[in-house]
């Protein structure tokens, strides 16, 4: 498994596609809201609120192609690719225009509607 931590400059708003192989993480930490976008493969994603510390809706869930999900500031992603196939996403600021949000059921999160 390859880890990688997604620097704060990549959590603007950039509308740029990252790429990761099978195999690989992606480290999350976002200060504004986020949206995470996956446009192919599946993204397995394991939410916490930070190194230290857990709350209700932390845990494990699977965004398949179109699936969104905001991530609050101060939360923590890791996602990497489900299975043996790339995994391509989108993270990206909410700024102005902020989707709505709605629970995920049984995990307390917030899940962007497309």
């Amino acid at each position: 498994m390859t880890a990688s931590h997604v620097p704060d400059s990549q959590q603007s708003t950039g509308q740029g596609l990252c790429t990761l192989a099978a195999g690989a993480t992606h480290s999350l930490r976002p200060r504004a809201a986020m949206q995470l976008r996956v446009f192919s493969g599946r993204a397995w994603v394991t939410l916490d609120d930070g190194p230290h510390g857990w709350r209700e809706g932390a845990g494990d869930l699977v965004l398949r192609a179109g699936q969104s999900l905001c991530v609050a500031p101060g939360w923590h992603a890791v996602v990497e690719p489900l299975g043996h196939q790339a995994l391509q996403y989108q993270w990206h600021g909410l700024g102005a225009v902020q989707p709505a949000c709605r629970p995920v059921a049984d995990m307390g999160l917030g899940a962007c509607r497309a």
